[in-house]
């Protein structure tokens, strides 16, 4: 069929000039659409795009954009809106399938990648490794060798003494120890929500006027919407960090279980550091001789930045997922419109980047920035998601177990690990503050996704089951499944045929999918007490363990 008589038996093309009918031609592909320069219409042509011999190059590639452009635009015209969105389905599943594989080399701070095999000492712990992690903590700067690299190059990871392989996250045959009681000696009385009041309450203030503030009116109200004196948030991240923060100087303190003999003598802001007030109204002490001066400062600094973090993404999620509602109130795209959201949340990641970067210590950056890395992981993950094809029912949890970490835990974990690096504790007390971070992480998330069910918008700040109407397979729904299994075609085709949400949620709500989630976050709850029991006794660390309970207990 010629070029001509398709475009007369094509409804779409009828509308097109005759000049431009005549200039279509398909190849055989999307790709070759192109407008030829028939000798009938070459003025017609020229005036799409006025290629010539005697044009400069730099013109010749503006016509070639502006050609392209133009057939792009006639295939818009030409393609039914249903061929569009499936070409568009198509690409997006083929990206996702290939950045979520676990051997992706896009994201830079996996472990697959050569430069981050050196010696094969993942996992493994020695002296070496010690005297790496404080060359970087204590003298980053004039740490050269013979070459002139610093510390092994641009490419080698900082923190290679330290690697996850998130291979506990689905404790299946784990139970609870001391469910529904704490683990004996423990004082029940030590409220982490209380100790944490005073610095808690004055953290959106300080965030609010010291890190943010724009010429932009629009822009700093937007990044300010969830720093005001009335805001709902229940700050749990910065509220661990202080804790922590605490709890480890009351461990340090008293049989000196950590490394260091650098001892930094100003502020973040270059100044001389001045002695802490009135310690009963802060949880923050004066540091140890050998440790920097101005550690209170960086600590409390760390916690604004990990909620910073959060917020930053909450921006983001909320576009991405359409959310109306976020901490009982309207998301921040619904009052300022999804580009000044996106920009907002942008710019909050921007003024934490630099607060981290002023906080001087280099594997502290490292391992924050990581955090900013993992939660677009995490959102790439769960925008793909997992098809019944793909694997059985454990496979998805691992998969959906992961994609928790990524976008919930990382931040806990690694905003606590950062809270011991500060402090130049020792790699053990490290360890142990970023797997009592991870853990909690992960009991907040699956609790979450119980709460989807459960809850409402009073009490979550956003409608329930809000995750199945996002085409989301949750906990609950993964665990009911293996009751259900009529529940695995719903999930492979994300919810979104009239009826699915309703009786998704009848299923789940018949199954022991609920009660299989909380007992395994009541697990990870306790991998979290157990991972700081090992610490001197205190009001600070039994206020961590008490957090724990908390997460798991709460309905909101």
């Amino acid at each position: 069929m010629s070029t001509l008589s398709f475009a007369s038996k094509c409804p779409r093309l009828r509308k097109i000039p005759e000049v431009l009918k005549r200039n279509i031609s398909f190849g055989g592909s999307l790709g070759s659409l192109h407008i030829s320069s028939s000798s009938s219409s070459v003025d017609e042509s020229r005036r799409i795009c006025p290629i010539s011999t005697t044009i400069k190059p730099h013109q010749q590639r503006q016509c070639r954009y502006k050609s392209s452009s133009t057939a792009a635009s006639i295939a818009d015209f030409l393609l039914p809106n249903s061929v569009k969105k499936s070409v568009q389905e198509s690409v997006k599943t083929s990206i996702l399938d290939r950045v979520t594989k676990e051997d992706s080399k896009v994201w830079a701070s996996g472990y697959n990648t050569a430069s981050n095999n050196l010696n094969g000492r993942h996992g493994q712990h020695n002296q070496h490794d010690d005297d790496d992690k404080n060359s970087y903590s204590n003298n980053t700067n004039n740490n050269n060798n013979s070459n002139g690299v610093v510390n092994g190059g641009v490419d080698e990871q900082i923190s290679s003494w330290h690697h996850d392989p998130l291979d506990d996250l689905y404790l299946d045959t784990e139970t609870t120890q001391y469910w529904p009681n704490l683990p004996p000696g423990v004082r029940i009385d030590a409220d982490p929500f209380q100790l944490t009041k005073g610095d808690v309450d004055s953290l959106s203030k300080s965030i609010r006027e010291d890190l943010l503030g724009t010429d932009h009116p629009v822009l700093n109200k937007a990044a300010s919407y969830f720093f005001g004196d009335a805001d709902g948030g229940k700050k749990v991240r910065p509220l661990m960090v202080m804790l922590l923060s605490r709890a480890l100087a009351d461990t340090i303190g008293s049989n000196n279980n950590c490394n260091g003999n650098g001892k930094h003598s100003r502020d973040l802001n270059g100044s001389v550091s001045t002695p802490l007030g009135d310690e009963t109204s802060t949880l923050f002490t004066q540091p140890l001789t050998w440790q920097r001066q101005d550690l209170p400062q960086a600590q409390r600094r760390l916690a604004e930045i990990s909620e910073i973090i959060h917020t930053a993404s909450l921006f983001h999620d909320d576009v991405i997922d359409e959310s109306e509602t976020r901490r009982g109130v309207s998301a921040v795209h619904m009052v300022f419109g999804n580009k000044t959201a996106i920009l907002a949340g942008d710019y909050l990641l921007a003024r934490a980047s630099i607060s981290l970067a002023r906080l001087r210590h280099v594997e502290v950056v490292e391992c924050m920035s990581t955090i900013i890395e993992h939660l677009v992981r995490g959102e790439v993950m769960q925008m793909r998601g997992t098809a019944s094809s793909e694997g059985n029912t454990n496979e998805r949890m691992i998969y959906y177990l992961k994609k928790n970490y990524y976008k919930t835990a990382s931040l806990m974990a690694n905003s606590c690990k950062s809270t011991a690096l500060l402090a130049e504790c020792s790699p053990e007390l490290v360890l142990a503050s970023y797997n009592y971070g991870k853990s909690v992480g992960m009991a907040f998330q699956l609790v979450d996704d119980v709460l989807d069910f459960e809850g409402d918008v009073k009490s979550m700040g956003k409608p329930a089951l809000a995750d199945l109407r996002a085409g989301l397979s949750t906990a609950p729904v993964l665990f009911a499944a293996e009751e259900y299994p009529e529940l695995e075609v719903m999930m492979d085709r994300k919810f979104k045929e009239d009826g699915d949400v309703e009786k998704s949620r009848e299923l789940v709500l018949q199954s022991q999918g609920i009660e299989r989630t909380k007992e395994l976050a009541r697990v990870h709850a306790e991998r979290a007490m157990e991972a700081i029991l090992p610490w001197d006794e205190s009001e600070h660390r039994d206020a961590l363990i008490n957090l724990a309970y908390k997460v798991v207990q709460r309905t909101k």
